[in-house]
């Protein structure tokens, strides 16, 4: 008996080009596009980008299964999405961190109430048109895999998928890079062949996180911003415009580029030279583990190497058992603005695959 397979589908080429290859490998495919946020028609008007979930590509990812001859369904996860991602969104902004809402997605929404509703409907596994590898590993347990196409590789956004999601996870552009999925969709007629990319942030249609946070209610923390002494050199409108590396918008003249070092609770912000940005000793919570098994981990630490943002090349480092919940980093080599809030995601130093990652915090 065909395995059955439900394939969450954006609208975009990538998982349109995995609804056909997983048709081609034989498994009974049904395609689901989740339905997560509520677009207003102003929203609409002014988006100038495309969003993985708005009603356009909900039409074209219908489109798609009608091509394709697969069974097509809406899965509305509007409360879902607003509790685990908008709102938490929101609420790190507010705690002066700046929050990785993708990485976020995968975690609870996209492997975490879409898979446990396509296995309650009796599917065998889900599948996704992310770019990465699942393999089995000596020890017995699964990881995550760089994809082939390195330009594409989507593996640091997926370390908080369990082993359980692992088990019943396909990812079928594992072994095929961007040009030859769009050359597949071509041949193969697909709508979505020539089809841009999609924004990163989906519910902010016109790319501006201020805003949003803005029309959500929430009142910007005025503060001062400060030199590395304590010294007052400017008052700001607010410490959510501010993320910790940024360089642009500060307008403020010290004799040499300017970025972010700190946001304070009291909404100042410490503002200095490139040279203080870095800090490379830090921790690591809310961790999930893939091919690493947490008991392993020790107070001596392991070698490992970290990536502490998307599009960031991962640095060797070792890593400790702090408590039984922290992992505490220790980067050997300058890795950039270490930024409460996002992820960082170890990998193993010679097989590149992922053996942990968690959310990025300066203190526990």
């Amino acid at each position: 008996m065909k395995k059955k397979v439900l394939l969450a589908m954006s609208g975009g080429v990538d998982s349109s080009t995995a609804a056909f290859l997983l048709k081609e490998q034989g498994y009974k495919v049904s395609g689901a596009h989740m339905r997560l946020w509520e677009y207003k028609n102003e929203e609409l008007t002014k988006c100038t980008l495309r969003s993985c979930c708005s009603p356009n590509e909900a039409k074209d990812a219908a489109k798609i299964a009608r091509a394709l001859d697969i069974p097509f369904y809406i899965l509305r996860m509007e409360n879902e999405f607003k509790q685990y991602i908008v709102e938490n969104f929101i609420e790190n902004y507010k705690n002066g961190k700046t929050p990785n809402p993708c990485v976020q997605c995968n975690n609870h929404i996209k492997f975490g109430f879409f898979i446990k509703r396509a296995l309650s409907l009796g599917f065998d596994y889900v599948a996704t048109g992310h770019y990465a590898s699942i393999k089995t590993l000596r020890n017995s347990r699964r990881a995550i895999f760089p994809a082939k196409d390195v330009n594409k590789d989507q593996s640091y956004f997926l370390y908080g998928m369990s082993q359980n999601d692992l088990k019943k996870t396909l990812f079928p552009l594992a072994d095929y890079t961007k040009e030859q999925v769009r050359k597949i969709a071509k041949k193969h007629n697909l709508v979505t062949a020539e089809k841009s990319e999609s924004q990163e942030i989906c519910f902010i249609p016109d790319n501006n996180y201020r805003n949003f946070l803005k029309k959500e209610g929430i009142v910007f923390q005025k503060g001062n911003i400060l030199d590395t002494n304590g010294n007052i050199l400017a008052k700001h409108e607010g410490k959510e415009n501010f993320t910790i590396g940024q360089r642009k918008g500060l307008n403020i003249a010290i004799g040499k580029p300017a970025y972010v070092l700190k946001i304070h609770a009291n909404g100042d912000i410490t503002i200095g030279e490139k040279e203080k940005l870095s800090n490379n000793e830090f921790y690591s919570i809310n961790n999930v583990y893939q091919g690493l098994v947490s008991e392993n981990l020790t107070n001596e630490g392991i070698k490992v190497l970290a990536q502490i943002r998307y599009n960031s090349k991962p640095v060797k480092s070792l890593i400790f058992k702090e408590t039984n919940d922290v992992i505490k980093i220790k980067l050997l080599s300058n890795a950039g603005a270490v930024t409460p809030g996002q992820s960082v995601v170890f990998y193993h130093c010679k097989e590149n695959y992922i053996l942990a990652g968690g959310e990025i915090s300066l203190n526990y």
